[in-house]
């Protein structure tokens, strides 16, 4: 599913899973063996999931691996299709062979 404004990965792991959950960003980090300012740093959006810490999400609070970097690829895409003019790029025209 396509969304307008996907939010950062970091802040749907907040809103979704430390928040109603009560759990601090300490023991999360704790519990995917990460530093807890590393953690930090992806629920501040300052860094994005890498495919390591999307399997370590995967793990700890379920989900697919693929599903965690879907989350980051979608977020990143609507950030460049905000930023970007693509007006002057021309598609190309093939002819297929017979």
């Amino acid at each position: 599913m396509k969304m307008h404004n996907p939010p950062h990965p970091g802040e749907f792991i907040k809103e979704t899973y430390l928040i109603p959950l009560k759990i601090s960003q300490n023991e999360m980090a704790d519990r995917l063996h990460v530093a807890r300012s590393t953690f930090n740093r992806l629920i501040r959006g300052v860094n994005g999931i890498s495919p390591e810490m999307a399997c370590r999400l995967s793990v700890v609070l379920g989900r697919t691996p693929e599903s965690w970097l879907n989350l980051q690829s979608q977020y990143e895409l609507s950030l460049v299709k905000k930023a970007m003019n693509f007006k002057h790029l021309k598609p190309m025209k093939f002819k297929l062979q017979n």
